[in-house]
């Protein structure tokens, strides 16, 4: 019979040991990829008024035609949410929609200077081309970043980080140009 406890064996299990508490001892937390989504950005408690800047397709879906709109954000409201409510709603001045007709607005929070677009299950089924998911996504961060000091959009879907909307990879923020 073979020993198993040789000087050898031991010093080997020891040293597999210190290792293992070294890789635990200096590894980050493991996180699950889930993002915290409730804001830390507090809105005014009194009723205001913002032009919103929306962007629309053009009608050749070649491009964004910006309508501006006025509108009053009650206390508590976000502009952020509040855009894209507009956005959904569509076009009051000849430009293309660019989120299908009764589709429900995405969610948007605000975590630092990343807004976070979360998306409901329905958009998860759009059948758009790649065009039209390139309208769709870019359209919602323009109008999200053109609202405030937020510098990046992120978009998760129904509350998870979404790796990509159809053929679009979403993997990346959308930042603004510099």
């Amino acid at each position: 019979m073979k020993r198993y406890l040789t000087l050898w064996n031991v010093l080997g299990l020891l040293l597999l040991l210190v290792g293992l508490a070294v890789y635990l001892a200096s590894s980050p937390a493991r996180q699950s990829g889930v993002v915290n989504l409730p804001t830390e950005q507090a809105e005014p408690e009194v009723p205001r008024e913002v032009e919103l800047r929306l962007y629309f397709a053009k009608n050749d879906a070649t491009g964004f035609l910006i309508e501006k709109r006025k509108v009053t954000l009650a206390p508590g409201e976000s502009a952020y949410q509040r855009a894209l409510d507009e956005l959904v709603a569509g076009p009051t001045q000849g430009a293309a929609p660019i989120v299908p007709s009764g589709f429900p607005p995405p969610t948007v929070f605000v975590r630092g200077t990343t807004a976070y677009v979360d998306l409901p299950e329905r958009y998860g089924r759009l059948g758009y081309g790649t065009t039209g998911e390139t309208l769709l996504v870019y359209g919602m961060a323009y109008t999200v970043l053109d609202q405030g000091p937020v510098e990046e959009v992120r978009f998760l879907y129904r509350g998870q980080p979404a790796a990509t909307l159809g053929h679009l990879s979403l993997l990346e923020p959308i930042r603004r140009a510099r």
